[in-house]
């Protein structure tokens, strides 16, 4: 027992392997044209879509949340316009503007549905 277990050459080999992917991975990285704007995002269909473009893949959350601000305030533009509408329509119904008159019915005998 007073010899020393020696670890087994795959342990080895399987971290020497490990180093030089991950050496491979930052070179690819640190090599890349311009490693600091986003990759190429790939539709779902596969073919590529700069990652400025709208569709899938993961989108700018601040344009996002801009255009979803935009696109309420048109909302409550026209939401507001209809409440206005509604409440002339309002007002003349209970101004007494409008007249309702109705008239005998034409065609039908008398005590007929």
């Amino acid at each position: 027992m007073g010899e020393r277990m020696r670890r087994p050459d795959t342990v080895t080999h399987g971290l020497v392997v490990i180093a030089v992917l991950l050496a491979v991975i930052a070179a690819a990285l640190w090599l890349r044209p311009d490693f600091a704007s986003p990759a190429m995002q790939h539709s779902a269909y596969g073919a590529p879509v700069p990652a400025d473009a709208d569709g899938p893949g993961i989108p700018d959350a601040g344009r996002q949340r801009l255009l979803m601000v935009e696109e309420l305030r048109a909302l409550n533009a026209s939401v507001k316009a209809l409440d206005e509408r509604l409440a002339a329509i309002d007002k003349a119904l209970r101004g007494g503007e409008y007249r309702v008159q109705t008239g005998e019915a034409k065609g039908k005998a008398e005590g007929g549905r």
